[in-house]
């Protein structure tokens, strides 16, 4: 079935990891993605700037994993960071609303499923919010968030309550922990995400988690 013969909220609750079939829909949502995300009282974009906030008030820079049009660079700025901001998305429309939006000092088209061209140790946090669903290779994902995070820096990610489950991402956590890669700070959930589903759909929860870099 193609993406435009299903509704955004069952297409979301599939979660395709073809990074070409995301990039389209994307780039057909973007313009009302904002206002659609708002009516379903999105909450992740808010509690992830403020772990980082909270958690590492010296960070001078943050990279957003799948930025989209910026919700999470908005809110980062709404919390008080003022560092350098870089987001990555593979959606050029999304990518643009977020430029004019004006939080982000860089913005890069990247498949986030291949390795994200950054130095090792070259950011204070790097957040991921509402994009694991399409990164299936978790523990893969979060090698890379972690190599590119300098030690003592932050990893804040979310991840769908059942696809946390079904993905064993504990384990995961687990395994990064016991290989040195990091030290989990807080996993938080099944804890709220959006409260009225995708639109129609059930509520749909995430777990958050946040983790200090070794």
């Amino acid at each position: 079935m193609a993406p435009e013969d299903v509704s955004i909220g069952d297409w979301l609750h599939q979660g395709t990891s073809d990074p070409r079939e995301v990039a389209d829909r994307y780039d057909r949502w973007a313009r009302s993605y904002d206002d659609d995300l708002t009516a379903w009282s999105y909450q992740a974009p808010r509690v992830v700037a403020e772990a980082v906030v909270s958690r590492n008030p010296a960070a001078e820079s943050v990279l957003d994993v799948g930025c989209g049009t910026g919700l999470v660079g908005r809110a980062l700025r709404e919390q008080g960071f003022s560092g350098h901001l870089q987001g990555l998305d593979i959606s050029q429309a999304s990518l643009e609303l977020a430029r004019q939006g004006g939080a982000y000092d860089a913005l890069d088209v990247a498949d986030l499923q291949q390795r994200l061209a950054l130095d090792d140790g070259s950011v204070d946090a790097v957040v991921c919010v509402g994009v694991m669903t399409y990164l299936p290779e978790v523990e893969k994902v979060w090698q890379e968030f972690a190599r590119v995070a300098r030690p003592g820096g932050l990893v804040v990610v979310t991840q769908r309550d059942d696809l946390w489950e079904s993905r064993a991402c504990q384990d995961v956590v687990d395994r990064l922990q016991a290989g040195g890669v990091w030290t989990p700070l807080e996993v938080a959930g099944p804890a709220p995400y959006l409260p009225v589903g995708y639109g129609g759909t059930p509520e749909v929860g995430c777990y958050y988690l946040t983790a200090l870099v070794s």
